[in-house]
Order: C-alpha cells, then structure tokens, then sequence
C-alpha cells in the first residue's frame, strides 16, 4: 500500500461575509509555531497579539484555526479570538464547521488505515479532533499509534503492533523532511479509548 497520493484541486468553498461559517481548525507543529516566532521577533514592535492563536494538543502537535473561505485561507490571530465569544467557543464554531467540510476516507491495508479529507486535504489531519465521526471505520480494538507528519497526512496502526509501529515512524519521519504539504511533527500520538491523544513513546 503506498502512503503518498496527490492533492486534488476542488471547487471552493460557497462564499460568506461571516468568519464564523468558515473558520477550521488546522493542526501545527512546534516547528511552524516557532518559525513565525522567529519571523515577528525580527518586525519592530510587532503586536502580541496578531501571532497565531495555539492551543496545545499533544507533544509538539497544536491546534491553530483558519479563515477559510477559498481559495485563500487567513490565520486566526490572538486579539482575533474574542470575535468568535472566547476559546472555547472558537474551537466549538471550528469544529462544528469541520463536520461539513467534506466526507472522511478511510483507506486501509495490513492492519495500517490512512485518513484523508479528499475535498479538502489540508484539513485532513484536523479529523484528528473528532475520532468520533471515524474510530468505527479503524477495525482495530485498542490504543491506537498515529502519524500526522503533515496537514494531509494522517497513519494509524494498533498501538501494540511493533512492526506497524516502526514502519510509521519511518513513515513519518520521511514525509515530513519531504515537506510535500505543511510540516506538524515526526512524533506519534497516541489515541486512547476516550479520544485523548499523547505523545507514543
């Protein structure tokens, strides 16, 4: 099975005025997150505020948000939070716009799954945020190991398979140096049976 595909050009979004309908979450890694650090700390009295708003997930893996309305997308800033009512309303709004964002494909072979958003493939690895709409599609009973090296990647094995698991970090160590779409990280997470993700050690 191969884990490499090609993005799909896709018709965009319908048109709105309002942020709110079109605002996604994006998973990020810690690289990205400190190469715009370091990009606004050269920018004289550059605001606080307009640097990316973050929230942890897990390791290195953050949750940012996106403007979305195609075929552009704009970054969801610090001072742009309170538009949305506070955090947890933006990352509600966000993911509630995910769920009609397109169909989730499941792919699968040898005991290994990949997931992908075909619509839309930057926000394939945001799935990660609702296991709910596809843990049923993954037949594997169990932790799960998964990769999410880039936005449109997204690997999953058993926990409790070695082999599969040191294929993935292969996996994902090779798709993120290729940096074929945007880099989140070469560590594997975790997916318990509540939905929680950690880092896979």
């Amino acid at each position: 099975m191969s884990w490499l595909f090609r993005k799909k050009n896709v018709a965009a979004p319908v048109p709105t005025t309002d942020p709110a309908d079109v605002v996604v979450p994006m998973l990020s890694g810690q690289q990205w997150l400190d190469a715009n650090a370091e990009i606004f700390a050269r920018i004289p009295d550059f605001p606080a505020g307009q640097h990316p708003f973050a929230q942890p997930l897990a390791g290195e893996v953050h949750v940012t948000y996106a403007i979305d309305p195609g075929p552009s997308w704009e970054i969801v800033s610090i001072d742009d939070v309170p538009t949305y009512g506070d955090a947890d309303a933006l990352r509600e709004r966000a993911l509630f716009n995910l769920a009609r964002r397109g169909d989730i494909a499941v792919e699968r072979g040898g005991g290994r799954y990949r997931l992908t958003v075909p619509d839309e493939m930057d926000l394939s690895a945001s799935v990660l945020l609702t296991p709910a709409r596809w843990r049923a599609a993954v037949e594997l009973s169990g932790d799960l190991a998964v990769a999410v090296p880039t936005r449109i990647h997204v690997l999953i094995c058993s926990a409790d398979d070695a082999d599969s698991v040191a294929a993935l970090r292969g996996y994902a160590t090779e798709l993120f140096d290729q940096a074929a779409a945007k880099p989140v990280t070469t560590q594997l997470l975790r997916l318990d049976a509540a939905g929680s993700l950690s880092v896979l050690v």
